[in-house]
């Protein structure tokens, strides 16, 4: 007797044939996928404690978003001052409003509550798995144990790591690269573990040459893999140029053995092309910040060629606005086809690929989340199609599924075989205390940040 059957669906597979099955079902025994099908032959083979009826709806495996700082989601509309001196410039902005006013700022009950506020959000919207740079350098030790607590609550699938630096003095990027390891040794090491943890860096310009190549070796040791900014801004790599005579972030990083197929890196806008091969060859994975590079004025990723050359490219929401994996979609779509003016360009399957298995392939996590397949684990979502004035007709499922749908059409959730959304409501969470706390956290954390002053001009401390 397995756990669940959900017949009747129009499922989207996702897996290499890139199947969808009319009238399909699947059966979860457990926090596994058990079978896939035709809803008739399922219904023949298996029985289960509970059937849900998917008339109407989509089977969709639950999105991933490889790139995010959860805590943002008290951040993200607040009313803070800006600078002129600091407004222009992304460089300016990061180091001398951003560093002292928002991170330095933060509290571990900001980032609880944080990351619970942004763990319901994204489960409602379909989003069943992220990654996520906690950032803060305040918050050492402990600032994972708040974020992993707060996920294990919300029952989302999570890779968590510290965004380690040496900004502030070399003995914080030691701490950061021992809390990335604590928690990495505490969770990682647990079988079937849904909330697991990755070495985090900030940046290659943030950090000495010796953290970096640290880094590397932990997440050797612990087969962990690792989350890093690469190349978000020309204040980077003009840094990254001057310090050590290289093309660029991505060429240095590979010059002292840091870049592989583990490595899920946020951004990746200024490289050169030499450098895109590099990135390429090292089969380094891109987690593609469409829409925070556009509300931040950064720039435009080079996904479309990495997607042609078969690299590992997802959607990273970092922290942005409205956490929607449907949104980034079609934001990526509709900036990708004005950009090379090619209407070609991210047609609504190769959307959905990003969504979904882009992003289990950039964490690496593609064997076990991404696709409905046998064995896989059991993250699946339901979108409601039927009756909707915005969705009718409802002739090309594909498309309406990648540009037209939003979150609120998700109606049921299913993380590691255990529902966590049901008709629309989280179940693992009181939403309605959770967004008054998460109100009065705001309102203080706002304060904090206002009555903080600027930094000065900022440089790397001195090995």
């Amino acid at each position: 007797m397995a756990d669940f059957i959900i017949t009747n669906g129009f499922l989207v597979t996702m897996d290499r044939m890139n199947r969808i099955i009319d009238d399909g079902a699947l059966v979860v025994e457990g926090n596994r996928i058990l079978a896939v099908g035709k809803t008739a032959e399922i219904k023949r083979k298996y029985r289960a404690e509970e059937v849900i009826d998917a008339k109407g709806k989509a089977i969709l495996p639950g999105f991933v978003t490889p790139h995010h700082h959860m805590y943002n989601s008290l951040t993200r509309y607040m009313d803070i001052p800006l600078q002129p001196e600091v407004a222009g410039d992304f460089g300016s902005l990061l180091t001398r409003w951003w560093w002292p006013k928002i991170e330095d700022t933060c509290t571990k009950e900001d980032v609880f509550v944080g990351v619970l506020l942004a763990s319901v959000e994204m489960l409602k919207n379909g989003i069943t798995c992220t990654a996520d740079l906690q950032e803060g350098q305040n918050l050492l030790p402990g600032a994972l144990e708040h974020a992993g607590r707060a996920c294990d609550e919300a029952g989302i699938r999570a890779f968590l790591s510290f965004e380690t630096t040496d900004r502030v003095s070399l003995s914080k990027g030691k701490m950061g690269l021992r809390e990335n390891e604590a928690f990495i040794k505490e969770r990682n090491y647990k079988r079937d573990a849904r909330v697991r943890g990755m070495m985090g860096i900030h940046t290659c310009f943030s950090c000495t040459p010796e953290t970096l190549i640290k880094a590397r070796e932990i997440a050797n040791r612990h087969k962990c893999g690792i989350q890093i900014h690469i190349a978000q801004s020309t204040y980077e790599v003009e840094m990254i140029k001057n310090r050590y005579h290289v093309d660029g972030s991505v060429e240095f990083l590979d010059s002292i053995g840091f870049l592989g197929p583990d490595v899920a890196a946020a951004h990746g806008i200024y490289i050169s092309k030499k450098e895109l091969e590099i990135w390429r060859r090292s089969n380094v994975g891109l987690s593609f910040n469409v829409k925070s590079n556009a509300f931040y004025a950064n720039g435009l990723a080079p996904a479309v060629e990495l997607i042609k050359r078969n690299g590992k490219v997802g959607l990273g929401i970092d922290g942005v606005n409205i956490y929607d994996m449907f949104e980034l979609m079609t934001f990526s779509m509709a900036l990708l086809r004005l950009y090379y003016l090619d209407g070609g360009l991210l047609p609504s399957s190769q959307a959905l690929h990003l969504a979904t298995m882009g992003g289990a392939k950039v964490l690496g996590s593609d064997r076990e989340i991404g696709s409905l397949e046998p064995n896989k684990k059991a993250d699946i979502i339901l979108v409601d199609f039927s009756g909707k004035a915005k969705l009718t007709p409802s002739l090309n499922k594909l498309d309406i599924l990648a540009f037209s749908c939003r979150g609120s059409d998700v109606d049921t959730v299913m993380v590691d075989g255990k529902i966590v959304v049901r008709n629309k409501r989280i179940l693992t969470v009181d939403e309605d205390s959770l967004l008054e706390r998460a109100q009065r956290q705001a309102e203080k954390y706002q304060e904090r940040a206002i009555e903080t002053p600027i930094n000065p001009v900022w440089k790397l401390p001195r090995r």
